[in-house]
């Protein structure tokens, strides 16, 4: 099959002009690429068409948007070195997006049908709201810090599943991929869907600080911010430019409600907008033994201890005194889950989807219970989380809830090569979940899809 040139495609913004920077490279040219791996990127800005706004611009508060490229077909490329403007024309949109701009070439694989379709690449549309305007980069996929990040892509016609991933490290990489920007993800689901990432700094998504951020009022907000910033400035106290940075990245988290969050898109069919998250993705990593509770306000409040070493003295000093921590059991936890899920369902109706724990690491060495007081799971890691695993298959059994089942794919494959602190992934078996993950997503869109809770496969095929 000959050479195939390959263009942009259509992309609308109603009523705006879509403006592109010059393309910026993810490979070299007479590089093999596969079918649906992204190669090049460039960043774009949206202006109004008639040179005036009408309302407030759809995208105000997400400062970073890109469209990011893949080819249909595997095959050698060529790229069109003039599509990179370089220097800051790399950078700025200034080039007025065109559906029949050729930016590469490819020499397809053997065998490979003529299809029409094959000039047309896939578009990956990429979009970042920063934690702080202040947070910016001037170049790279997704640069500066983000509270939320998102990728969408869809053919013409198409409507995306959503997918809010809200879980901890476990979640994130399957997700977000090696470079933040969702390629994994794109290149392995043929669908058309929406990933959408909220981090967990500083706030970790546990159960009962989501179901805090979805009932919050904003009388209940402002109290919250009322008494944080009370305490920062006591007399004598000292708040460090640690603590001021601390305090408000958790107050711009804790006055959002991601799960309640709709979304603006554009395409090849022009702009919409996508109701709440069809599926949230949470981790059972995620839920603590003991939970920090407001003692006067009631709230909870759960930051990872890496993220706790992030805040200054004042900050460190308020977790202290303005707060409780409280044990939660199996049933504890097996009850938030439940109110969540409910919860979701009442108020958007997305799907619970939850990654378990890995139950052992393959090298334990006890030979003799008799030396731990019960319950065990209070000592011993590996104990909780086969009880929390347990606890998990009981709410599906009565509540719609996925499963992805993280210790036996870890089993299959191999937990101590593949997942050897029992939270971070290799590359293989982030591929393994993410296949998971995406049938999940799949079952979303089926119309005969019950009210029975739908169970994760287990995974018999090797990693080679």
């Amino acid at each position: 099959m000959t050479s195939i040139d390959l263009r942009l495609g259509s992309l609308r913004a109603t009523g705006y002009d879509v403006h592109r920077s010059g393309v910026r490279w993810l490979c070299e040219s007479g590089q093999y690429v596969p079918p649906n791996q992204v190669f090049g990127y460039c960043n774009i800005s949206l202006e109004p068409s008639t040179g005036r706004l009408s309302g407030p611009p759809p995208f105000a508060e997400e400062l970073e948007l890109q469209v990011a490229f893949a080819a249909r077909v595997g095959g050698r490329i060529s790229i069109d070195s003039t599509a990179s403007r370089g220097g800051y024309l790399s950078v700025r949109g200034v080039d007025i997006w065109d559906a029949e701009a050729v930016i590469a070439s490819i020499d397809p694989d053997p065998g490979t049908s003529p299809d029409l379709d094959l000039s047309r690449l896939r578009l990956l549309v990429l979009a970042g709201r920063r934690m702080t305007a202040l947070a910016d980069a001037h170049s790279g996929l997704l640069p500066g810090w983000h509270g939320r990040s998102r990728g969408w892509w869809c053919e013409e016609g198409e409507t995306p599943v959503t997918l809010l991933s809200l879980g901890i490290c476990d979640a994130t990489g399957v997700v977000v991929g090696e470079q933040c920007a969702f390629f994994e993800m794109f290149a392995a689901a043929s669908m058309p869907a929406q990933m959408v990432f909220i981090p967990d700094h500083p706030l970790a998504p546990a159960a009962p600080v989501l179901l805090d951020q979805m009932r919050r009022t904003p009388a209940q907000f402002d109290a919250i911010a009322a008494d944080l910033r009370g305490f920062l400035l006591r007399p004598n106290a000292t708040s460090s430019p640690d603590d001021l940075m601390f305090a408000g990245t958790l107050l711009s988290v804790m006055q959002r409600n991601p799960i309640r969050e709709s979304y603006n898109i554009f395409s090849a069919d022009g702009s919409s907008r996508l109701e709440p998250a069809d599926a949230v993705l949470l981790s059972l990593n995620a839920e603590p033994q003991s939970i920090l509770r407001h003692r006067k306000l009631g709230y909870y409040l759960h930051v990872m201890r890496h993220h706790q070493a992030a805040a200054g003295p004042a900050i460190r000093a308020w977790l202290t005194e303005a707060f409780e921590p409280v044990r939660r059991s199996v049933d504890d936890i097996k009850r938030d889950y439940e109110t969540l899920i409910d919860t979701i369902g009442q108020t958007t109706g997305g799907r619970v989807i939850i990654l378990n724990r890995m139950s052992t690491s393959g090298y334990e060495d006890i030979s003799s219970y008799m030396a731990f007081d019960v319950p065990m799971s209070n000592t011993l890691a590996n104990v909780a989380s086969k009880e929390l695993n347990l606890m998990l298959q009981d709410v599906a059994d009565k509540r719609e809830l996925r499963i992805i089942d993280v210790d036996a794919i870890a089993a299959d494959i191999g937990g101590g090569e593949h997942l050897p602190d029992g939270i971070h992934q290799s590359g293989p078996m982030q591929m393994l979940l993410r296949q998971e993950i995406i049938t999940a997503l799949s079952g979303l869109r089926r119309p005969d899809m019950g009210a029975a809770a739908v169970r994760s496969r287990q995974i018999r095929s090797r990693v080679p």
